[in-house]
């Protein structure tokens, strides 16, 4: 039971890492003014990621829509 709990630990705490570095890394890009070619780089990658099916495509999908609105700009 307790080597259970250390792995899902484990997991979770790799995981909060890294949302917490995406979001750092968002930080950066935007202070730096890159912004507009990451969303060059990614957009066509993300464009092909929305064909896949479940969390990957849906993901994709909702970063997308996310990069094409104007309010996060």
């Amino acid at each position: 039971m307790e080597f259970y709990l250390l792995r899902v630990g484990i997991i979770a705490a790799v995981v909060v890492g890294l949302v917490l570095l995406g979001i750092v890394l968002l930080v950066v890009v935007k202070k730096l003014g890159l912004l507009g070619q990451a969303k060059n780089v990614v957009e066509p990658v993300l464009r092909r990621r929305t064909q896949d099916s479940g969390i990957k495509g849906a993901v994709a999908k909702v970063v997308l829509d996310r990069l094409d609105d104007p309010r996060h700009r």
